[in-house]
């Protein structure tokens, strides 16, 4: 028999979170209704059986504090922002809890790929690829050059998602094999955008990202058919900036020694170190996989983090 034993410790048990903050989330190809909480998601690949995974999707009504002081103590990686649209591939340290995000998002989106050998992180500004100077939206075709192309093809800003997934033979890190999951961070809709836009819908660019994230899953095979979208309350840029801080960012939490898997059968052996990632939206925790690192043997170090 097998046996999981814990070598650092971030928060185990986690499965939802409940708290008063308004704060919905729109999953795959819907959105969350403010008042009732969204399903709990499976994302198990069939393609890679080692893979432990479980998408949290809730919808809040009232704001605590419960995670505010912990995603504050993080401390990122943050993404550089230069250009229209960036893009940073991170891989995963092998043996130190890290963490990676992206800031000052107050109207921008924001792309993170995610997989068992790091993140793709991208940043695209509200104007000018979203909206002009003068706020109104750009066109259709504008759009896809600037924001899809960019990020599929690469720019001088913009690492190229493709060029990160590789082939049967060589697999990059974006592989199927190796589970990727593809999230998409935009705005909520304002009392500002419906009453000077006319905008209904949940999200302030809802169809512009819904394409978008079926359009960068339909280039990395084995992440999920359409992506899935996360809203955010859009905030200043001082607000969404400042350190430390929650307001307009995302991170993704990695603990390469979160646990190790142990047999009897084979006393002698440290055990298969199992890593896991955590993707936090301003202090909500949203998501997170666990994942095999077959490659390394279990440290024996006794590391622990705690939540709050």
């Amino acid at each position: 028999m097998a046996t999981i034993e814990h070598c650092a410790l971030i928060s185990e048990g986690i499965t939802t979170i409940q708290s008063t903050k308004s704060h919905e989330i729109a999953i795959r190809s819907g959105v969350a209704s403010p008042t009732q909480f969204a399903p709990k998601t499976s994302l198990s690949s069939s393609q890679d059986e080692r893979m432990i995974s479980l998408l949290i999707g809730c919808a809040f009504r009232d704001a605590s504090p419960l995670y505010n002081n912990y995603v504050q103590s993080l401390a990122p990686i943050w993404i550089n922002q230069l250009g229209p649209v960036s893009a940073q591939w991170f891989e995963y340290p092998s043996s130190i809890p890290s963490a990676i995000g992206v800031k000052g998002v107050y109207g921008c989106t924001a792309v993170l790929v995610v997989s068992e050998k790091g993140v793709y992180i991208a940043h695209i500004w509200e104007n000018p690829v979203f909206v002009d100077h003068g706020s109104n939206p750009t066109d259709d075709n504008s759009f896809t050059i600037n924001a899809f192309n960019s990020l599929r093809d690469g720019t001088e800003y913009a690492q190229s998602v493709t060029g990160l997934i590789g082939t049967d033979q060589n697999p990059g890190v974006l592989n199927a094999i190796y589970a990727p999951k593809v999230f998409v961070l935009t705005p909520f809709t304002t009392d500002w955008d419906r009453q000077n836009f006319g905008i209904s819908t949940t999200l302030r660019y809802q169809r512009r990202v819904q394409e978008l994230a079926q359009k960068i899953t339909s280039i990395v095979p084995g992440s999920g058919g359409i992506g899935i979208v996360l809203g955010y309350t859009r905030t200043t840029r001082q607000a969404s900036s400042q350190e430390p801080g929650i307001a307009g960012r995302a991170i993704l939490e990695i603990d390469p020694s979160y646990a190790r898997l142990t047999t009897p059968y084979d006393p002698k052996s440290t055990g298969l170190q199992i890593g896991r990632w955590r993707l936090w939206v301003e202090d909500q925790l949203i998501t997170y996989q666990d994942f095999w690192l077959p490659q390394i043997e279990a440290s024996w170090g006794t590391y622990r983090r705690d939540i709050g």
